[in-house]
């Protein structure tokens, strides 16, 4: 039996390396967005306490200069939100981008597996016909060695 070699299998290869490759710089930007969206937490934690200490300030009476710090620091964290907000944005967008890839490169080494699964569907029909057709042969051969190894009848 002749193997199975099919004429796309470096188109294949290729394509599979694309997907690989694809998959990974997708991985990466998921990490990316989780570890925004872990610096924005973060970000929106430190508000919040800030908040509960900036109202245990106002209830314990605090000095303006105090309540000014509280300000400044309160906008600083804001702008911290803020920019947490953006970066999220941004990984959410190239990680969605590159998922989008992925789904190209997939699309594109099924496209050539597919071509591939039928280039081996056809080996093995043509094997069939060759086995068969040897077979056919063989049972001929030995038909006709049967037929001229047996003895004549004399028709009397």
């Amino acid at each position: 039996m002749k193997r199975f070699h099919s004429r796309v299998a470096p188109l294949r290869e290729l394509r599979q390396r694309r997907e690989d490759e694809a998959l990974q710089v997708h991985a990466a930007m998921l990490r990316k967005r989780r570890a925004a969206e872990e610096r924005l937490q973060a970000v929106q934690d430190a508000l919040l306490h800030h908040e509960h200490e900036v109202q245990q300030d106002l209830r314990s009476g605090c000095p303006a200069s105090r309540l000014l710090q509280h300000d400044g620091y309160r906008m600083l964290l804001e702008r911290r939100r803020d920019e947490g907000l953006r970066q999220v944005a941004e990984a959410a967008s190239a990680a969605s981008a590159s998922l989008a890839e992925v789904m190209r490169t997939r699309r594109d080494r099924e496209v050539v597996d597919r071509f591939c699964a039928k280039e081996l569907a056809e080996h093995v029909s043509e094997q069939q016909r060759e086995d068969q057709k040897t077979l056919d042969e063989m049972a001929l051969r030995r038909r006709s060695v049967n037929v001229s190894t047996q003895p004549r009848q004399s028709s009397l």
